[in-house]
């Protein structure tokens, strides 16, 4: 780029460096045999062979291997092209990896992609004159839930409110509402599908206010991508001078020799006359019950026949209370026994699975009550320490629970962090297995995105062969401590 003596560009010119393999670094692969049967177990090794300047690390892969007959590795567009060209450039590359090549046609290409594709997420001149740009999203630290709390008549915002926040495994935590109603729950990690019972409170603990949940926000994308209209080529037929040099037909006749002994029968339609079986009152209780591992759970049928007489909720749990729960005749509810662990004090209630009072429940509201007694009631911490009595209503499903005065209480599952997942891959370590009639026709036979070879240079994974005498495409992708950047792909003989 060419300045004039105020900073100001006067013209500039994007070249492509082609540095990345001056110090190149490979992985060292190797098995425990040369070649393999079908539903037999491979052992590997992996380990980083040093550079040309000695610096041998540690490094984070990924390795793929697939059936050579069923899938063709993807040679136009790797990591190489991923990290050092794709990312960087603006619009859709035609075989990014090709431009990489250290060819004379891949770096006129390339000097000609860098004229018509190169851009930049930043400002030279603005950098230049010392007046950077902040990004105007910030790194997201943590994740957070909020809301407000207002009064429902006249909707004036409820300060000190206290709102309280639980999760089926028991985390808790309790904030207060500022001088607007305006509430937040942050610096924590949460899982995707992960439920949150959150409960506001007035001044005087009442529960007659108007809990809102602000919703999630994401940010937008600055920039589309379209992609490119790929047209399918027509199928044609393979003439008799080159049966052989179709490898997805040989694997096709493969599968067919495997799949002789089944049938396929077009059956006539089918209508369905049976009546729609209604859901059961008890079926949603697992989504609000904290601790599945209650000692009495008392159901729906007899709930339904206590529910017979009982003017309040309290006189239903004098009817079905087990022993060790014991309730007065004013009222007073008190869990004791054995497996008390504090006995003579009122019980911690939830309902629908928040904290709540039962004076606020009709008798014909309750669908389930769960009594914890015991080593159950301690995974409540300090709050379960007088027992813990779980209700769930008729309407819990909807994850609200009403009040004559208001909204208080409500169940939130915002999205969370992705559970890692492990690929699948069967294991045939003993004679019936490898000898099942169930053919094994995996494409992908095995995925790995988490291979890490430590200080000492080493790392090594195992799987078994599928059904097929084939070869294996072993395709390592990864990135050394230090930023180097490896590709390899190696070969697996199945006979």
């Amino acid at each position: 780029m060419l300045f004039d003596e105020w900073l100001n560009p006067l013209s500039e010119r994007l070249l492509f460096s082609k540095n990345y393999g001056e110090d190149k670094t490979t992985v060292g692969f190797h098995t425990d045999k040369t070649q393999y049967g079908r539903r037999e177990k491979v052992v590997t090794t992996l380990s980083l062979t040093p550079s040309p300047s000695g610096r041998v690390g540690e490094g984070h892969f990924s390795v793929a291997i697939t059936d050579d007959q069923d899938i063709a590795v993807d040679s136009s567009t790797t990591i190489l092209s991923s990290f050092l060209l794709t990312s960087e450039l603006r619009g859709y590359i035609e075989n990014p990896s090709f431009y990489l090549h250290d060819t004379d046609a891949s770096t006129v290409a390339l000097d000609y992609l860098m004229m018509t594709h190169g851009w930049r997420r930043y400002t030279v001149p603005d950098a230049v004159k010392g007046n950077p740009k902040s990004p105007r999203i910030p790194f997201q630290t943590s994740q957070e839930i909020s809301g407000n709390v207002k009064i429902p008549t006249s909707s004036r915002p409820v300060t000190d409110s206290e709102v309280s926040i639980l999760t089926r495994d028991g985390d808790f935590g309790i904030t207060a509402t500022d001088e607007t109603g305006a509430f937040s729950f942050h610096d924590f990690e949460y899982p995707d599908s992960t439920s949150f019972y959150i409960q506001a409170l007035g001044r005087r603990g009442s529960g007659s206010v108007e809990l809102t949940l602000d919703g999630e926000t994401f940010p937008r994308p600055v920039h589309a991508v379209q992609s490119p209209i790929v047209e399918i080529p027509a199928i044609r037929e393979l003439t008799k001078s080159e049966p052989e040099t179709n490898d997805f037909m040989v694997k096709a006749e493969q599968r067919a020799r495997f799949d002789e002994d089944m049938w396929v029968i077009l059956l006539d339609e089918v209508e369905i006359t049976a009546r729609r079986i209604e859901r059961k009152f008890d079926e949603p209780r697992l989504q609000f019950v904290l601790n599945e591992n209650s000692d009495v759970t008392i159901g729906k049928e007899e709930i339904e026949r206590a529910a017979s007489g009982s003017i309040t909720v309290i006189d239903l749990i004098r009817k079905t209370a087990p022993a060790g729960v014991n309730v007065t005749e004013d009222g007073r509810i008190s869990i004791r026994g054995l497996d008390s662990l504090q006995g003579g004090t009122y019980p911690l209630i939830i309902i629908d699975g928040v904290p709540g009072s039962l004076d606020i429940l009709q008798v014909d509201a309750v669908a389930s009550i769960d009594f914890f007694k015991g080593v159950g009631a301690s995974s409540f911490g300090v709050r379960g320490a007088n027992g813990v009595i779980s209700i769930t209503t008729k309407t819990g499903a909807t994850g609200i629970i009403q009040e004559n005065k208001g909204l208080y209480s409500k169940v939130y599952t915002p999205l969370g962090y992705q559970k890692p997942v492990e690929f699948y891959s069967p294991t045939y370590e003993t004679l019936e297995s490898k000898h099942l009639t169930i053919p094994d026709f995996r494409t992908t036979v095995f995925w790995k995105p988490d291979v890490v070879v430590a200080e000492k240079g080493e790392a090594g994974f195992e799987f078994y062969t599928s059904d097929f005498p084939t070869t294996y495409s072993v395709v390592i992708e990864g990135l050394t401590t230090d930023g180097r950047i490896i590709r390899q792909v190696e070969k697996i003989q199945v006979k």
